[in-house]
């Protein structure tokens, strides 16, 4: 009953809750397991790009299941995909956005999610499953600028683990340029801080298939100015996906890549 409550409520207040998990030390963690407790389970999806799709959220966030988290990647990516196009969703955590890409794509498009954490993995082939998505394939690997090996490193909140690496971990680390899938028309990136390696290991790709790239930044400056002014090499057009100027200090952000 309380869940259905919340779940009635403007989209920019729910936002405006959940965002407080971040931003507050004592109170925050406590909104996000409210969140979580309330939200994180099966249904449709109320809000957004999603809307109507059925989706589970349980690992991931409350705002999945009622639409609301990230509103602006959302929209992005609905107006960069269209039927029949590649997504790669690098870091896909339960599926949120790869769900949503299926739908767009449609049969004759393919989703790729990348996801090193084998229950999130489950999760995103169970939300496909849910809709009677056929096109979307889960590869059970980390993504980086060398082959190898790595450790996964589960976070504090489920949705924000990340991979270490080292022989002796079990997740295998790939890279973009190194696969043999279909290329890609879309490239998504989430992968709390890997990002810079993510990028240096699909410049070949990028520069053969020229995607769209979407890229969430995590408190890197430097090192991902270097990967900024690569791309602008290449031709793209970079940009933050809100339209305010690039950090010159660490700062969560998303960086928004598009071919000219």
């Amino acid at each position: 009953m309380l869940a259905k409550l919340v779940s009635r409520l403007p989209p920019d207040f729910i936002r405006y809750v959940g965002n407080l998990q971040f931003r507050l030390p004592v109170i925050g963690p406590l909104v996000g397991l409210a969140g979580r407790k309330l939200l994180a389970r099966e249904g449709v999806i109320r809000y957004g790009a999603g809307a109507g799709l059925r989706f589970d959220a349980r690992g991931g966030f409350a705002g999945y299941l009622l639409g609301t988290s990230e509103p602006l990647e959302q929209e992005t990516l609905a107006r960069l995909l269209k039927p029949g196009m590649v997504f790669y969703d690098i870091g896909a955590n339960v599926g949120f956005y790869s769900t949503i890409a299926a739908r767009i794509v449609g049969e004759a498009g393919r989703v790729y999610a990348f996801e090193p954490c084998r229950e999130f993995a489950a999760a995103v082939r169970r939300n496909a499953a849910l809709n009677g998505f056929d096109n979307v394939e889960v590869i059970e690997a980390a993504v980086s600028d060398r082959e190898g090996a790595a450790e996964y490193v589960p976070g504090a909140v489920g949705a924000n683990g990340s991979v270490r690496r080292g022989e002796g971990g079990g997740v295998p680390l790939v890279t973009v340029d190194g696969l043999t899938l279909r290329p890609p028309d879309v490239v998504m990136i989430d992968v709390e801080g890997a990002e810079v390696g993510v990028m240096r290991g699909m410049m070949r790709t990028i520069r053969e298939h020229r995607p769209a790239v979407m890229c969430e930044v995590h408190w890197l400056v430097g090192e991902f100015d270097e990967v900024r002014r690569e791309m602008e090499a290449e031709g793209y057009r970079c940009r933050t996906l809100d339209g305010s100027e690039f950090p010159d200090t660490p700062k969560h952000y998303h960086a928004l890549f598009l071919p000219a």
